[in-house]
């Protein structure tokens, strides 16, 4: 089986910056880009002529054993850019018992690889209380900020946001934000934006123990090949891959998710060049066992571990 190109599926947001859109070359708006997604009525259509009208699911449930190798799900995990000018909703996602039980869906991890950011940007994951009730009262009241946990970021950090964290993306960043099948999101402050909040399923699944784990991978220490983990956790893996000339990555029976970061590359799949521009993402199945990364660039590689 080839490499699948997908087409994104755009969503405006209220909080949308402008970056990928001048880029891509969007409409104004457009605050979250899915690369990557099987999730209901979420799915992105496939681009490869002899895939023609077929979206990600169709493509899991006709070529499983191609596609996804071991893996017996029909879910992959997702992949999408958030291009934000202003903060997020404050929020946090069930785990998968909860979801399952009373969601009917999957639980939600997730992680972000900071691509540009503006100086002295910031994110939230986690708060410094476990008081639930006093987190509430500042919630309606509007003043749970200063409760929740910041992180600096600059280009080039990997967060890892588990299940059950209440947490938020800062304005003035773009990432690329990879994680697990749900998509269930309880919003428990949203800057008087007038959407709906759900405080009481938000407060039934979030964990005040919890903390994000930040990883950094600076742009300027790059000299030399190399592949390091950006993020693992039970549902997803992410690594982090250098490549200063030419690298050969041989995989097991997985599908890997490759999206560029930094720069341009070229992928080389049976003798096939398939060039990947900065920011683009490229689907390879399971059947395929190795592939060549030609470039000076990054690439974040995503699989099921």
């Amino acid at each position: 089986m080839k490499p699948i190109r997908l087409q994104s599926v755009n969503i405006k947001t209220p909080w949308a910056g402008d970056y990928l859109s001048n880029l891509r070359k969007l409409e104004t708006g457009v605050g979250i880009v899915r690369e990557v997604c099987a999730y209901k009525k979420s799915e992105n259509s496939i681009l490869n002529s002899e895939y023609e009208g077929m979206n990600l699911r169709d493509l899991i449930s006709l070529h499983q054993k191609e596609l996804m190798g071991d893996d017996t799900s029909d879910q992959m995990i997702r992949a999408a850019y958030i291009d934000a000018k202003e903060d997020l909703s404050i929020q946090v996602h069930p785990n998968q018992e909860y979801a399952e039980k009373v969601e009917n869906d999957f639980g939600k991890s997730e992680s972000w690889y900071v691509l540009q950011c503006d100086e002295d940007t910031s994110v939230i994951a986690g708060c410094n209380t476990d008081d639930q009730e006093l987190l509430r009262h500042a919630a309606i009241n509007g003043n749970i900020e200063k409760y929740l946990t910041r992180i600096n970021v600059k280009p080039g950090d990997f967060i890892y946001i588990p299940a059950g964290i209440i947490h938020a993306c800062g304005k003035g960043t773009l990432v690329m934000e990879i994680g697990s099948f749900g998509g269930v999101t309880y919003r428990m402050y949203d800057y008087g934006r007038g959407r709906e909040l759900h405080l009481d399923k938000g407060f039934q699944v979030l964990d005040t123990s919890l903390s994000a784990n930040k990883k950094e991978f600076p742009l300027k220490a790059r000299n030399k090949n190399g592949i390091r983990t950006g993020v693992e956790s039970k549902e997803f893996k992410v690594d982090v891959i250098d490549t200063i000339g030419i690298q050969r990555i041989f995989k097991e029976n997985k599908y890997h998710i490759v999206t560029c970061v930094l720069n341009d590359c070229d992928i080389i799949i049976d003798k096939e060049k398939y060039c990947l521009h900065y920011t683009e993402t490229l689907l390879i199945p399971a059947s395929v066992k190795e592939y060549e990364i030609r470039g000076d660039c990054r690439i974040l590689c995503s699989y099921r571990p």
